[in-house]
C-alpha cells in the first residue's frame, strides 16, 4: 500500500485526467467514486487497477470493509490525505473512496444477443445512459448496444447514474450499418420506439430474445433503424408536452416488457 500526500503526484494527476473522455479513450481506464459504486465494482469482480481512499473521509463501515477485502486481493491500494482526495473528487461531499477500472466492451460480431437487450442510437446524455443501464438491469436485461456517436458509458456521470449496473451488463459499441447486418444475419426480433405510430407499447407482444431500439433525446431513431424493426411502439400521453425524458421512456417500456415476459 502506498501513501500519497501531494496533489502534484503523477498518480493523482492520472486519476484527475480520467475526467476527460480523450484520456479515458487513450488509456482504456475510467474513474469510479463512492462507497456504493466501488463496492459494486469490487463485488462483481470487475477489473480494477487501484483503489484510493482517505481515512479522514471514509467513515462508512462498508467502505472500511472494502479496504480490508482489497488488501487480500491483487489490487493496488493507495491512501491519500483529505486534501488530495478532494482535489480529484467529483462530489461536493466526498466519502473518501474511489477506484480506477478498466473499460470493458464486447464485440458485436463475436457475441450472441440472447435475452432482452436495448440498443441506443446516438444517445448524448451520460446521466440518461447510466439511468437506462440501471433500469435495464432491474428489468432483467442482458446488455446495451450503443449505435453511432453516443456518449461514453464510462463517463463519471454515467457510472454514477448506473448505480453499479455498468459493472454487470455487457456493452457493445457499433455503427448503424454493422448493427443492421448483425440483426438481419441472426434474425433478431426488434421493437423500436417512435412518435409516428399509434401502436401502444402495452399492446405489443414481446419475445424472450429481442432488442428494444431507442434513439437520441432530440431525433429519435433513424429511418434506417425504423425499417429494421419488426414493430414500432409509442407511449400514449395525455398532457400538453409531447415527449418524455429518454431514461424515463426507456424504463416504462423495459418494465412493460419485463412484466409481459414474466407472465407468459
Amino acid at each position: 500500500m502506498r501513501k500519497i500526500t501531494s496533489r502534484s503526484n503523477e498518480t493523482i494527476k492520472f486519476i484527475k485526467s480520467l475526467q476527460m473522455r480523450k484520456n479515458r479513450n487513450k488509456t482504456g481506464k475510467f474513474y469510479i467514486e463512492g462507497v456504493k459504486q466501488v463496492g459494486e465494482s469490487f463485488s462483481s469482480n470487475y477489473p480494477l487497477d487501484l483503489i484510493v481512499y482517505s481515512p479522514d473521509l471514509l467513515i462508512a463501515d462498508y467502505g472500511r470493509e472494502i479496504i480490508e477485502r482489497a488488501k487480500a486481493k491483487d489490487i493496488e491500494l493507495i491512501e491519500v490525505t483529505e486534501d488530495v482526495f478532494r482535489s480529484f473528487s467529483n462530489k461536493n461531499g466526498p466519502h473518501g473512496l474511489a477506484a480506477v477500472g478498466n473499460q470493458r466492451y464486447q464485440d458485436i460480431n463475436e457475441s450472441q444477443i440472447n435475452g432482452l437487450w436495448i440498443a441506443l442510437e446516438s444517445v448524448q446524455d451520460p446521466g440518461n445512459l447510466g439511468s437506462i443501464l440501471r433500469s435495464l438491469d432491474g428489468a432483467g436485461g442482458k446488455g446495451v448496444i450503443l449505435i453511432g456517436q453516443s456518449t461514453d458509458p464510462f463517463h463519471p456521470t454515467a457510472v454514477r447514474a448506473s448505480m453499479g449496473a455498468v459493472f454487470y451488463l455487457p456493452i457493445m459499441i457499433t455503427t448503424r450499418k454493422e448493427f443492421i447486418i448483425k440483426i438481419r444475419k441472426d434474425n433478431i426480433f426488434c421493437v423500436g420506439t417512435s412518435c409516428d405510430t399509434s401502436n401502444s407499447y402495452r399492446d405489443q407482444p414481446y419475445f424472450d430474445d429481442m432488442v428494444l431500439i431507442m434513439g437520441s433525446e432530440q431525433k429519435g431513431i433513424s429511418l434506417a433503424l425504423e425499417k429494421t424493426c419488426d414493430a414500432l411502439v409509442t407511449i400514449p400521453m395525455a398532457g400538453k408536452v409531447d415527449s418524455l425524458n429518454l431514461a424515463n421512456a426507456a424504463s416504462i417500456v423495459l418494465f412493460e416488457i419485463y412484466a409481459k415476459r414474466k407472465n407468459q
